[in-house]
């Protein structure tokens, strides 16, 4: 996955090299500032591919992909709704008192909304490079196993055939419902910073770090200095959830007309 992050970055810049975009404020006047806020193409797709890391119990870094595609729509030029889908898994290990490493194989659903500060505190027209925030509300389904350091052995798990699901919201108290599911589901609050450039018309190329606060202290397998299961069939730890972040180069097609 690095290499083929590195393959697309070298790629890209050269597109870019080769076809430079030459900037023109829609106004025609130099770069002054068009104060028709409307965005010109609102609707946009996006493809993206990355590396996640991990900050947890387990925290020696294991870094692990993560692919994704989103879609959305500009309210303005300076506001964004997105929704986005991502599927990756994360890692790690801690040799001190665990002796152990992790996998955790991953979904997420987000809804976002970013928020252009270039076109927003620019006092000219921002240019073919545009700095955004973004923030939102979603849900992750995953699998998390721990394995012993010297032979691999399977120490903990969060999914098994006594898996039940914890109800969404409640903090303590046993999992309810049928037995057997195959991925623990949590809700997510996701934030982020993304760099754009504008490649072609149509097209622009994001470099995008985006972090999770996560509800639930089970990504790792590992719920506080504890050895046991912490599968979802029993109640939640008290200790502080887990957190994870990813790295990613995107592509983004920008398309349709703004309202007369």
């Amino acid at each position: 996955m690095r290499y083929i992050l590195l393959l697309t970055t070298c790629v890209l810049t050269g597109v870019t090299l080769a076809q430079p975009v030459r900037y023109r404020s829609p106004n025609g006047i130099s770069d002054k500032k068009n104060y028709d806020r409307r965005a010109i193409r609102p609707y946009f797709l996006e493809v993206r591919c990355g590396l996640t890391q991990f900050y947890g119990e387990l925290n020696a870094q294991a870094m692990h992909g993560i692919a994704g595609m989103g879609m959305g729509r500009s309210i303005n030029k300076q506001f964004a709704i997105q929704l986005d889908y991502n599927a990756g898994s994360i890692g790690g290990e801690k040799r001190t008192f665990f002796n152990s490493w992790f996998v955790n194989e991953y979904n997420t659903a987000e809804c976002l909304v970013k928020w252009d500060l270039s076109e927003q505190f620019c006092e000219r027209e921002p240019g073919l490079t545009h700095i955004s925030v973004l923030a939102g509300l979603g849900q992750i389904w995953f699998s998390a196993n721990a394995y012993d350091l010297g032979d691999n052995r399977l120490l903990r798990f969060t999914n098994s055939g006594q898996s039940a699901r914890n109800p969404l919201f409640l903090r303590w108290g046993p999992a309810k419902g049928p037995r057997g599911i195959k991925k623990t589901r949590e809700g997510i609050l996701p934030l982020g910073t993304s760099v754009s450039y504008t490649l072609l018309e149509k097209m622009k190329i994001a470099f995008e770090y985006r972090f999770y606060l996560v509800r639930t202290d089970k990504l790792d397998a590992t719920s506080g200095r504890r050895l046991i299961n912490p599968e979802e069939s029993e109640s939640y730890s008290d200790t502080p959830n887990d957190t994870f972040s990813f790295l990613t180069v995107s592509l983004q097609y920008h398309f349709g007309q703004k309202k007369k």
